[in-house]
């Protein structure tokens, strides 16, 4: 369980920047090829334009809550399929203008149905279909000039689309919304030539209520958006700089008295067998009148679909609705809550899975909707005795990789598909961990490691990377941060898979999670130094002792407190036993980048990780990263197609190649370190001793080796003569055992080279 924490400073108190409202200030920025970028100080606070101010985030957005959908039947919420929910899909093709400006952009195009435009795919990155360019860029901004929160006027391209739709019959009278699953990198929509808002933030989720503004028939939904907003000064991560909407598009109908948001904790016992389910329902009542006596029923089910409730939880829906906070202390979690006897556990090992179905009844047993998502039971703590991860008790690493939605055709407009090729791949290397690097992946990656057995480090969408600390020390910009984080952790916090909350920045963000969310821990790699103690030295100072070491700030003694965990990028051999001998700090320590994969690198990887294993605190690392983000292209004059990068679509300021560093290609190839990775990360791991004796040590934290076929390979010159396929060795988690391979050995020739090669293999896919 982690606790909330009394440290809730917008601001980082080492950088005391003074702000003076109408003076004209500059800082050291980010330098481009030959040209510096001077930042002058703003003139005002904001602007009328939402997109130019950074104390405006959303416009008419509803809250953000969990991605679930509104079904009719028990039995179609238990099957999962959501279009047999009250859904419309609007991916497609869209009607589509491309300006160069917003002065160059049709105005009122909202106002009407649009004629002769070009026709564009939803969802899709425009500069992939032939509009704009592509930029790469890692850590500096692709537009001038930098003026926060200003974007260019003459350069900032806008894309204008439209569609028509029309709603089912038997959606009247119900509550409609509308949901965008992002939008780069920010938007207005209009329905029927009517206002409903408008959005930021390129990797989450934005919702619209559209109810008031539909009509019978054709409805006409149309949408602007822009390349470069205020929203773009806190998005400068180490990808492709992309527009358009991106992420799928969809209408949903539920009734107007709804369950309109849930969450789910669940809590393990002192010896990780017996469980506490608990939930927290959200109802909404738009109806108008007082509800009655409707009510909340509610039922968990095992993979085979039987209830483990012997009667389902029932509460009234206006015992939820007219809930009473206390002055005092806090609103117990479990409004819903039950004991639940040894229940099987969720772990990257074994993830079980329960579905939790939520019915909404009218008075006379009549469903209004159902509503469900995957429960898992799971614990994660850290050992007070060593620092280790522990999860249900299990000591377990991280075995992890950074990884960013990307496709070498259609950019960061990712389906389906393309994530579970990524999920599969990540475990069929062994991999147990991913880091969302750095923003938030599309809701469906996440019931993917849930189902398949990731746990995931869920990342906010959050860097200024151009800006250091700019920004992060100016109070106009604290509501944006923040907006980004909860509007994260809000729809993503019922996956069991994610065992960890990113901050992108801000003590703030880490305050309001620890309190909203108590089950997981925090992280945040640059909370690095903590002045409040003795001995620290400000990075600044002529005194601060440089290491050799990337990140250099080792040698202050303590990390912020408001994160659960040191967190460091790149580690050398050296690392970790260096910062487990700063006595002042006790917290897991954990490398949520090393091992940066471009080009034939991601060296030490053994030597690195005998350090990590034989280290007290440290947990594991992430490499740097899962994929090269590489972009198909066409010579034009040999018509072969390749890979490109920074540079390839023309633009001039770029960063190259520095994005071709993943450990498989852009099409999912594996390259030579993923096989290294698969070695070091293996469940099972063997010694041999000179008695030719083998010691098999089981490295998992919950599964047997009973699980895997044993293979033996015995290789003469390179070739194999000789396999043998063993029985299931039933070794427990964590255990060894010893076995004689005389008995496999052939006769073996003075002349020749002789390898034996042992082989886990899974009984079943």
């Amino acid at each position: 369980m982690f606790k909330s924490v009394n440290n809730y400073r917008f601001f980082k108190s080492r950088f005391s920047i003074v702000f003076c409202l109408f003076s004209i200030c500059t800082i050291q920025a980010q330098l481009v090829t030959g040209e510096p970028a001077g930042i002058p100080r703003l003139a005002q606070i904001y602007s009328d334009a939402p997109w130019e101010n950074p104390m405006v985030s959303g416009i008419n957005r509803q809250p953000a809550r969990v991605t679930a959908y509104s079904y009719t039947s028990v039995a179609d919420a238990l099957e999962g399929n959501r279009l047999k929910s009250r859904i419309k899909i609007l991916n497609g093709d869209w009607d589509f203008k491309f300006s160069k400006n917003l002065q160059e952009a049709p105005q009122d195009f909202y106002q009407s149905e649009v004629k002769g435009w070009d026709k564009i795919e939803v969802p899709s990155n425009w500069e992939l279909k032939g509009y704009g360019m592509a930029i790469y860029k890692s850590a500096v901004y692709s537009f001038r000039p930098v003026n926060p929160p200003f974007v260019p006027q003459d350069d900032n391209p806008v894309g204008s689309y439209q569609r028509k739709f029309t709603v089912p019959e038997n959606w009247d009278g119900m509550t409609v919304t509308l949901h965008f699953g992002g939008v780069s990198s920010a938007f207005q929509v209009w329905l029927n030539g009517k206002i409903l808002g408008y959005g930021e933030d390129s990797f989450n989720s934005s919702e619209f209520n559209i109810s008031p503004y539909l009509k019978k028939g054709e409805n006409v939904l149309s949408v602007r958006v822009f390349r470069y907003s205020d929203g773009s000064y806190l998005e400068d991560q180490d990808h492709w700089r992309l527009s358009g909407i991106q992420r799928e598009v969809f209408i949903m109908a539920e009734p107007k008295l709804r369950i309109q948001d849930f969450f789910v904790q669940t809590k393990l016992d002192k010896q990780y067998q017996d469980a506490v389910f608990q939930l927290r329902p959200r109802m909404e009542n738009l109806t108008g009148d007082t509800i009655k006596n409707q009510t909340v029923e509610v039922q968990l089910y095992d993979a085979q679909n039987k209830p483990l409730f012997e009667k389902a939880l029932s509460r009234k829906a206006s015992d939820i609705i007219s809930e009473v906070s206390p002055r005092l202390d806090k609103v117990r979690f479990g409004f819903f809550q039950e004991t639940i006897k040894n229940p099987l556990k969720w772990s990257a090992e074994k993830p079980n899975l329960y579905t939790l179905v939520m019915t909404l009844k009218n008075p006379d047993g009549s469903i209004t909707e159902v509503k469900t998502c995957k429960v898992g039971f799971r614990a994660i703590e850290f050992s007070k005795e060593n620092g280790k991860m522990l999860i249900n008790g299990k000591e377990t690493y991280v075995y992890g990789v950074n990884h960013h939605g990307h496709h070498p055709s259609r950019g960061e407009a990712v389906n389906h598909q393309d994530l579970e090729e990524d999920v599969k791949v990540m475990k069929k290397f062994n991999f147990n961990f991913v880091r969302t690097s750095h923003f938030p992946d599309d809701p469906y990656f996440y019931e993917l490691c849930d189902k398949y057995g990731l746990m995931v480090m869920d990342e906010a969408n959050l860097e200024t990377h151009g800006l250091g600390g700019f920004l992060s020390n100016d109070q106009r910009w604290s509501g944006a941060y923040l907006d980004r984080m909860t509007r994260m952790v809000e729809r993503d916090k019922n996956h069991p898979s994610i065992v960890m909350w990113s901050l992108p920045n801000h003590a703030a963000m880490a305050g309001w999670t620890h309190d909203y969310d108590i089950t997981r821990p925090v992280h945040y790699e640059p909370a690095q130094g903590n002045p409040r103690l003795d001995g620290y030295i400000d990075p600044l100072d002529p005194r601060y002792p440089k290491t050799v070491d990337h990140s250099h700030r080792y040698e202050n003694p303590q990390d912020e407190p408001y994160v659960d965990m040191v967190s460091r990028f790149y580690p050398g051999v050296f690392t970790p036993k260096f910062l487990v001998d700063q006595k002042k700090d006790t917290r897991p320590i954990l490398f949520v980048e090393y091992s940066h994969s471009m080009g034939n690198s991601t060296g030490n990887l053994k030597e690195l990780w005998d350090e990590f294993r034989n280290t007290p605190r440290v947990i594991g690392g992430c490499i740097w990263d899962l994929k090269d983000q590489g972009m198909l292209r066409k010579d034009p004059k040999t018509g072969k197609e390749y890979f490109g990068y920074g540079g390839d679509f023309g633009e001039k300021k770029h960063d190259g190649n520095f994005n071709i560093n993943g450990i498989v290609a852009a099409d999912g190839r594996p390259k030579a370190a993923m096989y290294e990775n698969k070695w070091i990360y293996q469940p099972a791991a063997s010694t041999l001793s000179t008695a030719n004796k083998l010691t098999i040590h089981n490295r998992q934290a919950v599964r047997s080796l009973v699980d895997f076929i044993p293979v033996i390979k015995i290789l003469e010159n390179g070739n194999v003569v000789k396999q043998v396929v063993l029985k299931p060795m039933d070794v427990a988690a964590g255990s060894d055992l010893v076995l004689d391979i005389n008995q496999y050995l052939p006769k073996m020739k003075k002349e020749a080279e002789y390898f034996l090669n042992i082989e886990f293999q899974l009984s079943k896919d």
